[in-house]
């Protein structure tokens, strides 16, 4: 095996590593998390909607599940929009953006051998 491949297997698994610190054990999770955070660092609203509207994450149903999962795992907050009472849109936690820098150390980490 090359280097290179190795090197990724090694970094896969510390991201498993850390998505397992975190609870994140669904791709699907990571997603939702991943697109939160997006918004955020873009000075981006990001409501429920925003989020069904990415048919590639999941279903209605399933995002809602997701959603429901990751507040009570506090890496994310639903608050209510300050535009349109109606809507709900999702902020990330301190620990949300916890995770996202252990992520970025591990990718730094590997990147440099």
């Amino acid at each position: 095996m090359h280097k290179s491949g190795h090197q990724y297997l090694q970094f896969s698994n510390a991201i498993r590593d850390i998505n397992k610190y975190y609870k994140l054990y669904d791709a699907k999770e990571v997603m939702v998390l991943e697109a939160v955070l997006a918004a955020h660092f873009d000075d981006s609203p990001c409501s429920v909607l925003d989020l069904i509207l990415r048919k590639e994450i999941a279903s209605q149903a399933t995002i809602h599940s997701i959603l429901k999962n990751l507040i009570h795992k506090k890496l994310i907050k639903a608050e209510v929009s300050k535009i349109d009472a109606r809507r709900r849109n999702i902020i990330p936690t301190k620990l949300s953006i916890s995770w996202l820098d252990d992520s970025l150390a591990a990718l730094k980490s590997y990147a440099k051998k």
